[in-house]
């Protein structure tokens, strides 16, 4: 939920990456999937460069994805943000308030109940904890693809993606550890944190 300018990109106003972003995601998941197929050494030889199971690879790959928006911010528009704090509160609210529990339930309704038949418990319970790790979590990252994408506010985009980064350094991991015991479900604090 970031503040829109005024003018919506057209198709015409759109580069062939963004007009065919759709199709570029699907090769790259088709490629992704090809390579764990057909050369699984790169997988492998990726998957070692992790710390608490988290892979820096991956997170080298989101810093530069974001970097590009981030360059282009005029930071003394920064300041305006605070005259529309309504799209703060909205986001704020349903990103920490509404979107965990609900990840939460919807994941234990299907995983636990509808689909337990049909998963081993342990392969569900794993499900599971994957799910609350990502529920808990706001994408902030495609927040700023989707607002440079959309022509929206960058200043405004910035305060939300910091506002939200902030409150998860100190709400994710006791969110999370809650949800997960709610679930019976351990993690290591590490992975966690």
């Amino acid at each position: 939920m970031t503040a829109q300018s005024n003018s919506s990109p057209t198709s015409a106003d759109m580069g062939l990456f963004e007009r065919y972003l759709s199709v570029w995601v699907a090769i790259a998941i088709v490629t992704g999937i090809a390579l764990g197929q057909f050369a699984p050494a790169v997988p492998e030889v990726l998957s070692r460069f992790e710390y608490a199971q988290v892979s820096i690879p991956i997170a080298v790959l989101i810093w530069a994805m974001i970097f590009p928006m981030m360059a282009q911010i005029d930071f003394s528009a920064i300041a305006g943000v605070r005259r529309q704090p309504k799209g703060l509160t909205i986001t704020t609210t349903v990103n920490w308030l509404i979107k965990p529990f609900t990840m939460f339930a919807l994941a234990w309704l299907f995983f636990m109940v509808i689909f337990r038949p049909f998963i081993p418990e342990e392969l569900a319970s794993q499900y599971l904890a994957g799910a609350i790790l990502l529920g808990a979590a706001p994408c902030t990252a495609m927040v700023f693809v989707w607002s440079y994408l959309t022509r929206g506010d960058a200043a405004y985009t910035l305060v939300q993606v910091a506002l939200n980064d902030l409150i998860m350094l100190f709400a994710f991991a006791p969110l999370v550890v809650l949800l997960l015991g709610i679930s019976n479900i351990q993690v290591p604090w590490d992975t966690v944190i």
